[in-house]
């Protein structure tokens, strides 16, 4: 791929967002082995302890007031379960830095060896990848920057107003020596702040470089479906059975790749989808419960934002999930309608039941109980609000 000093870096070209937002946090996803990911330890180290302490400050309030008020602990564990969730990402994402850092060489290796046409397949498919991920990128920043300046926002007018000014944090939360005042205040709001563009890093990383993966793979399925269409052609126009066998070992191989593409997807951000599921359910719960019945009227904005941001992400990884099975459907449609089986010979017939019948492998994304597709989405929704009428009804008894 791309050298730097004598050394292999990855081909980042379509990965710039992912590069540039775990860099913030220290890490490296240019490099070719996992024990160079952590580029910058020491801010690395800076930003999870602060995260830890913040987390620690979320829980402790959420608990504190889920009895006395509710709908304000609500806004807490939302948040809490957000940076739970990328912490449990940003695990993972160390503990298999080296299957993640080879996929993605593998990824970009595959598409070397397209021709020009198949080259514009590919292409297409990260530019959409790319596309999506700016539009993440700008939601979830937009939630940031909510929470930064919304206090700041509501402390001037409230001062200008001449009103008794009440400082509050861009989220509530219980932390050590509060009752010392101003100086504690303004401590916490900028480890508030560093905390959530910590946060931001994660989110805007880890989940667009998943869109990266489902896009890189869906890319090579039209390579594929592309090289099915021209042994069909070879065939049906040219009546030409010389590259047959040829061709077919090519399909063969290639699907094999894309299939393990699949496999090592799966193996890599399974416990990712479980979790994503079982934290967004609440997640989305919480949003909603406070957009509905939230009285603090400061936290709307940055709540609404929020829900927004986590809506792209469960888009991403559903419809994700949707795209590859969807792909492998089509692969397996052109297999059956493109090719001239009335011309085909017995032998060669016979030559593309392999392919026919691998091209009807399930290649599922699955999160330990189930499968990422449009469904699933579905549901997420109908629990989320299922949740929301249970702690309505918490509120009102």
């Amino acid at each position: 791929m791309l050298q730097a000093n004598g050394e292999s870096r990855q081909n980042l070209e379509f990965l710039g967002i992912q590069y540039k937002s775990l860099h913030a946090i220290g890490l490296d996803l240019g490099v070719i082995r996992g024990r160079d990911i952590v580029k910058n330890r020491q801010k690395f180290t800076i930003l999870a302890v602060i995260t830890f302490y913040l987390q620690c400050g979320l829980f402790v309030y959420a608990a504190h007031m889920f009895t006395i008020q509710i709908d304000k602990a609500s806004t807490s564990l939302s948040l809490f379960n957000q940076g739970s969730l990328l912490c449990f990402k940003m695990f993972i994402l160390l503990l298999r830095s080296d299957r993640l850092l080879k996929f993605i060489w593998d990824l970009n290796m595959l598409a070397t060896m397209a021709n020009d046409a198949e080259e514009e397949l590919w292409l297409s498919e990260n530019r959409y990848s790319k596309l999506i991920a700016k539009v993440y990128g700008i939601a979830c920043l937009g939630a940031t920057i909510a929470s930064g300046l919304l206090p700041i926002v509501f402390i001037l007018y409230e001062h200008f107003r001449g009103l008794e000014v009440n400082p509050f944090l861009p989220f509530d939360g219980e932390f050590p020596y509060e009752h010392l005042g101003l100086p504690i205040f303004i401590l916490n709001y900028i480890l508030s702040t560093i905390y959530v563009w910590t946060l931001l890093g994660m989110t805007i990383g880890m989940d667009t470089l998943f869109g990266w993966f489902v896009y890189a793979v869906s890319g090579h399925f039209r390579i594929l479906c592309s090289k099915v269409a021209v042994t069909a052609a070879k065939i049906a126009q040219d009546d030409n059975h010389a590259d047959f066998t040829r061709d077919v070992g090519s399909i063969v191989y290639y699907h094999n790749k894309i299939l393990g593409f699949v496999n090592e997807l799966n193996g890599i951000f399974g416990p990712i989808f479980w979790a994503e599921v079982a934290f967004s359910c609440l997640q989305m719960c919480f949003l909603i419960f406070n957009l509905n019945s939230g009285t603090d009227m400061r936290q709307k904005p940055f709540n609404l934002l929020v829900f927004l941001a986590i809506s792209i992400q469960l888009m991403i990884y559903c419809f994700g999930g949707q795209k590859v099975k969807s792909e492998n459907e089509a692969l397996c449609n052109d297999i059956y309608y493109q090719f001239p089986w009335d011309k085909m010979k017995p032998s060669e017939k016979k030559m593309m039941l392999l392919p026919l019948m691998r091209s009807q492998e399930d290649t599922a994304l699955r999160g330990l109980f189930f499968e990422l597709d449009r469904n699933l989405l579905v549901y997420i929704y109908r629990t989320a609000f299922s949740y929301n009428t249970l702690l309505a009804a918490m509120k009102d008894n």
